[in-house]
């Protein structure tokens, strides 16, 4: 079924997707490291981190939902390119050493920017999939194959930011992260399958009279909070594998 998934989506866009999603991989370790090499304070680090991650879970919705009012081209193209001058902004005052303050709002503002190519880009799939009359099956495998492409670069991010770390300074990873953001997610947006979720204006009055009828059944909140904890897991195995790797003195390992 995948070859019927590149059939559809053809070689460029999965590329250029899989590019674009790898930096959200990357910062969030990325970031703990950086601050932590500079700072020298694992705490500081963890804070800093943490505002990053807490600037994504309350932006990404917004984005997501300006996406689906606005179309993906100018909505991604804007992310990306903020995200680009944040992340690089972070890196910046981490190596100046800059306060605490400074790096939390400035590791919030690289969160809040992510331009959630990831799930934006089920969504242009899925709808390339559907102008071109597949079948639940074919939608499936487009699905399954997207969320093949986030596991892999959920794997693979943090590799190479260690390996970064190990090889030069964990601010190479973030520059690299940086320069992925500006090209491959400004490729993605301007791809021309954006064109496939473009909202025309009755949609978006279908889509809004739709959204204010919807009410979440009671079990999406038990998934909700399943979610924080998985993310919370997520944050403290991070952590504490800093720590360990620090203690026993080869952090980037």
């Amino acid at each position: 079924m995948y070859r019927d998934t590149f059939c559809l989506l053809g070689p460029v866009l999965p590329a250029l997707s899989f590019l674009g999603r790898l930096p959200t991989a990357m910062c969030q370790l990325g970031s703990l490291l950086l601050v932590a090499e500079t700072s020298g304070s694992l705490a500081t680090a963890g804070l800093a981190g943490g505002a990053l991650a807490a600037g994504q879970t309350v932006a990404g919705p917004v984005v997501g939902r300006l996406a689906d009012r606005h179309g993906q081209r100018g909505i991604v193209l804007t992310a990306s390119l903020a995200n680009a001058v944040a992340v690089t902004a972070l890196v910046l005052a981490a190596l100046a050493q800059a306060p605490i303050a400074a790096l939390m709002v400035l590791g919030a503002l690289a969160g809040a920017t992510v331009p959630q190519v990831g799930p934006l880009a089920r969504t242009r799939s899925v709808a390339l999939a559907r102008r071109h009359g597949a079948g639940d099956r074919t939608v499936g495998a487009v699905l399954s194959f997207e969320g093949t492409l986030d596991e892999v670069s959920f794997v693979l991010g943090p590799a190479l930011v260690g390996l970064a770390a190990a090889l030069a300074h964990p601010a190479a990873a973030l520059s690299a992260a940086a320069v992925l953001l500006a090209v491959c997610g400004s490729a993605f947006a301007l791809h021309p399958s954006a064109r496939a979720t473009a909202p025309g204006p009755a949609a978006r009055t279908t889509r809004k009279g739709a959204a204010e009828r919807t009410r979440l059944p009671r079990s999406a909140y038990a998934f909700r909070v399943t979610m924080v904890l998985q993310g919370a897991m997520f944050g403290a195995s991070q952590a504490g594998i800093t720590a360990l790797t620090e203690r026993l003195g080869a952090p980037a390992q």
